[in-house]
Order: structure tokens, then C-alpha cells, then sequence
């Protein structure tokens, strides 16, 4: 919520939207503490429109958070849950980030100052779905579906 303050997208609404595993008196305080132009409100059933529609997303880099973010073709920062043993996230969002696709910020490095600027320069780039061709599925049953074609069938 602080980097708004710093990113040439002050003057934009920020959304923050949060999970419903996160305790009732924690998103309270989370609302409360939101400073003016930035709504804070449970996560929504329409994720994927929001996407669409954003001119960055911000997000941790689960695999379905980010799966949905290239399909969207959404401009995007990740900040990689690296807690523990966690290496999934960082590894995904460093893959993409070598890739052009996405920013990627270390959870470790995380200031407003950082997730601004990141934000700034993701706003300036092209949308990650230039980059990535997220119709893998629909290609896969199509060679399958010429590859069982082309197969001479025993009786």
C-alpha cells in the first residue's frame, strides 16, 4: 500500500485483494490502514477480469496466480513466497523474469521504494502475454489428435 505513494501510478485506484485464509481481525486492520486511492477488499470471483483490465498486477507467484496472469496478458511484478524451504515461486518467477515476461522482486529486498519502482517499470513494458503462448493445451490435443489420425489401426 506504501509504494502507491511512490509510483508514477499514484493517481491510479490500487486494489489489494485478500484471501480468505487471512484471519477477519487482520483484513480489518489491512482496510483500516489503507491509505486513500488504494481499496482493500476480500479476493474476488472475477480475479481473472480484474487481470484483464489492470495496468499491473502484484502478486506472490503461486503457479495458478501466475498461469492466470500470462493468460490475461496482464503487465506484472512478483514478489516469490521463499519462506522455509519454498524455492517453487522463486524459481517460476526467475524463469519468467530471464524470459522478459515478468519483474520479479526478492522477498528479502521488499521496500515500497523497490515495489514501485518495479511497478513503474513494468507499467512501461510490453504485457506478458506477448511473451508466452499460454494455448499449450489446445495444441497438445491437436497433435495428438493427428498423431492418432496417422496411426494405422490392427484389427
Amino acid at each position: 500500500m506504501l509504494a502507491r505513494a511512490t509510483s508514477t501510478l499514484s493517481d491510479r485506484p490500487w486494489r489489494l485483494l485478500v484471501g480468505y485464509t487471512v484471519p477477519e481481525t487482520e483484513f480489518s486492520a489491512l482496510k483500516s490502514e489503507a491509505p486513500e486511492g488504494v481499496i482493500v477488499e476480500r479476493a474476488r470471483p472475477d480475479f481473472t477480469s480484474l487481470l484483464a483490465n489492470c495496468a499491473v498486477s502484484v502478486s506472490q507467484g503461486g503457479y495458478n496466480t501466475i498461469m492466470e496472469t500470462l493468460h490475461a496478458g496482464a503487465r506484472a511484478v512478483v514478489v516469490p513466497y521463499a519462506g522455509g524451504i519454498e524455492t517453487e515461486q522463486t524459481l517460476r518467477a526467475r524463469l519468467l523474469s530471464e524470459q522478459g515476461v515478468l519483474h520479479i522482486v526478492d522477498e528479502d529486498a521488499l521496500s515500497p521504494h523497490i515495489l514501485a519502482k518495479a511497478v513503474d517499470k513494468a507499467a512501461n513494458g510490453p504485457p506478458s502475454g506477448a511473451f508466452i503462448d499460454t494455448g499449450g493445451a489446445k495444441r497438445s490435443a491437436a497433435m495428438i489428435c493427428a498423431w492418432a489420425n496417422a496411426m494405422t489401426w490392427a484389427d
